[in-house]
Order: C-alpha cells, then structure tokens, then sequence
C-alpha cells in the first residue's frame, strides 16, 4: 500500500488583500487585523478566514511505501507557493493516493484556487481525480462525515495515545509567520503531518488495508527516520510518543 499523507500551513493572504483593497501601506499584522473583522462581519461571529483569503505558508508530505517513510517539508522562507503545489501534485501522483486531516475546513479549495493564482498545472492529477473517486482520503471523514460536530487533530489523536500537536497550532504557527520564524511554521505542519499519519496508519489497520505486522514495521522506520532529523519538535514528538 502506497500513499502520501499531507498538512498544509495556511496563513491569511496579505498580500492580494493588500492589493485588492488598498492596503499597500499596512504590514502584514495591520492587514491580518482588517482581513478577521471582515471575516467576522460576513459571518457575525466567527474570524476563521474562508480558502480564498489565505494563502500557503508551508506543506508537509509524508510518503508512505512498505519498505520505506519519508518526509519532506517546504515552507515559506524557502520556496515558493508554486514550488509547494508542485511537490503537492508530485508526492500524491507518485503514490497514487492522498490522504489528510480534515477536508472539509477548505484544504482542496485551497490547493485549487491557489494553483489557479499561480497558474500551476499538472494535467495529469486533474485525469486521476477525474477518473478515482479514492485519489483523496480524509480521515476525519472516515470517523464522522462533515457537517457533524468534530473534535480536532491534536484532541483526536492524544485520546488514541499519539503525541498530539504539543502546543503548536494554526494561532502559533501564524505568530511564527508574521515573525518571519520558519521553523515555528515547519514544527507546526511536521507534527499535523505525522499525527496525520499516525492516525491513518491505525486506520488502515482496522479497515484490514494493512496488517498488524507491516503497521508495526513502519512504525519502527518512521521512528528511526525521525531520530536521524534535526529539530526539538521532532525529538519532543518522539519522546512523547515512547510515553504513549
């Protein structure tokens, strides 16, 4: 079984609201400020910005194959958006399946509509998603179809024993941005990715897709894979999860 687990970092897209509603003169914290009041007047309650107001900030793609982990991450500081949506359209078609947390939140739109700013194309993804109904799988929609009240990530996976997100979260991770701190915003989509995948994992294994011993046996190549990398989050996500 192949498959490539993926958590993309949005921030709000300051810089087509700059230019739309000329706010050039602002920073980025300025325009964020006038991007939530909007976003709460549309609503009358909630400042969660809709996929056409934010922007990619970072990807994290976690390619899964029996015999082999890998992680790769791509964010802000050194790549492009269009970088990030080609690594995105790579990972999933050389996989052949994409599975994530939680869809419904605007995920896909996202992807689409930036790939539509940037004129990103990749014709082949377009004929697959045409032709699989299964290219993308999300596993909250496996717990509980949207428009069900459903818990987070970071809740979910600490309640079946993962490490969870350790403090990091979509608020963090846009302080770090607007700091210019990458690593906040890489920490942040690492560790969604590998609860993601953690989770998938124990899905797959209770749906029969894997079986208990290649589960185990991955689990112990995801564990040396992340001994060999640098970063805190990394060594406390490991920690946590010996714990566990």
């Amino acid at each position: 079984m192949r498959f490539t687990v993926f958590a993309i970092t949005s921030v709000p897209d300051t810089a087509t609201t700059g230019r739309v509603y000329g706010l050039d003169d602002l920073d980025d914290e300025a325009i964020c400020k006038v991007l939530f009041h909007r976003r709460k007047q549309q609503t009358g309650s909630s400042e969660t910005l809709r996929w056409d107001q934010r922007a990619i900030a970072g990807i994290t793609l976690i390619q899964h194959a029996l015999d082999d982990v890998q992680m790769q991450t791509l964010h802000f500081a050194s790549h492009s958006e269009q970088d990030m949506l080609q690594a995105y359209y790579r990972a999933v078609m050389h996989s052949g399946c994409a599975v994530s947390w939680c869809n419904d939140q605007g995920t896909l739109p996202l992807i689409r509509f930036r790939a539509l700013m940037h004129g990103v194309s990749h014709p082949a993804y377009w004929r697959a998603l045409q032709e699989r109904a299964d290219l993308h799988r999300d596993i909250c929609d496996w717990l509980s179809p949207a428009p069900h009240d459903r818990p987070g990530l970071d809740e979910t996976a600490r309640k079946l024993g993962f490490p969870g997100l350790l403090g990091h979260s979509e608020e963090t991770a846009l302080d770090d941005w607007l700091q210019g701190q990458h690593a906040g915003v890489q920490a942040f989509g690492e560790l969604s990715a590998l609860n993601a995948y953690l989770l998938a994992l124990r899905v797959f294994a209770t749906t029969g897709e894997m079986i208990r011993h290649d589960n185990a046996r991955v689990m112990d190549r995801l564990r040396s894979m992340l001994d060999q990398r640098d970063g805190m989050h990394l060594a406390d996500f490991l920690a946590a999860w010996s714990e566990a």
